[in-house]
């Protein structure tokens, strides 16, 4: 494959006659494309106060299904940037091409055990549209919780995705550890899916890149809608009277102002 930008085969392709990719197209047998273009599914984001995140879970769980895909589970991710931080950059700017890259791992949320499978992930977004390519990496999870942010062993990492024919700015390191709970529901009215992130915090920095390290959680948590709609069915209004406010949220900005105290 052609090192060209991943995503010009999904933004541009009706002019050079690519197909778009779908969710289920699979590369080698260990690359995934997930494009997500701007089809009328609106991502809504609302911010909650983390303390009230399990009395939120308890009500979904009254009203909605589990998501029979993922219903729960803990996320940890380690991101990557260069040494300019060109990346968080793109966030803070609001530019309208952003590009995150990570290895993303999961855990058992009752037990723990944490599960030995993990990817590394380049998501980009131009605009409202988004895209996700996701690597099958060779590192258990558990390397990945044990592992030290500054050894070597990382940085070569963005090269599962660079053999694929993603082109990406280098050098990155890695900078930090997000890791967090995760419920998923479906709205059973509407269809809508509806996911929940909180407890969110940064167990671990790269000291070469941050000389501060903040291990407490966040003081928000961030609760998702997908669907067909950008406002809340009304089966969900009561959401907003225990404190749900309809708001952007950047989990990597928001732990890297955490982790530099600037969180005021």
């Amino acid at each position: 494959m052609d090192c060209v930008r991943a995503i010009d085969s999904e933004f541009v392709g009706a002019i050079i006659g690519q197909p778009h990719l779908s969710s289920t197209t699979n590369f080698s047998g260990s690359v995934r494309h997930y494009p997500q273009p701007d089809t009328g599914i609106h991502e809504t984001k609302f911010v909650i106060f983390n303390g009230l995140a399990h009395k939120i879970v308890e009500w979904l769980r009254c009203r909605c299904r589990p998501d029979g895909e993922f219903p729960a589970g803990i996320v940890s991710s380690i991101y990557f940037d260069s040494r300019d931080w060109r990346f968080l950059a793109e966030k803070v700017n609001s530019d309208y091409l952003k590009t995150k890259v990570r290895i993303r791992w999961y855990q058992d949320i009752d037990s723990l055990q944490v599960y030995e499978a993990s990817f590394m992930e380049v998501k980009y977004r131009i605009g409202c549209t988004r895209r996700k390519i996701r690597v099958r990496s060779p590192h258990s999870g558990a390397w990945l919780s044990g592992i030290g942010m500054d050894s070597s062993q990382l940085i070569g990492l963005p090269d599962l995705l660079m053999q694929e024919g993603v082109c990406l700015p280098g050098p990155l390191f890695p900078v930090f550890q997000i890791t967090y709970k995760r419920r998923r529901f479906i709205e059973p009215v509407s269809g809508m899916r509806l996911s929940i992130d909180y407890d969110i915090h940064v167990p671990k920095v790269n000291p070469a890149m941050l000389s501060r390290f903040n291990p407490f959680h966040l003081r928000n948590a961030v609760f998702e809608t997908k669907g067909d709609r950008a406002d809340l069915p009304e089966t969900l209004y009561p959401l907003t009277a225990m404190g749900c406010i309809k708001e952007s949220f950047s989990k990597y900005i928001t732990c890297y102002r955490k982790v530099m105290r600037e969180d005021f």
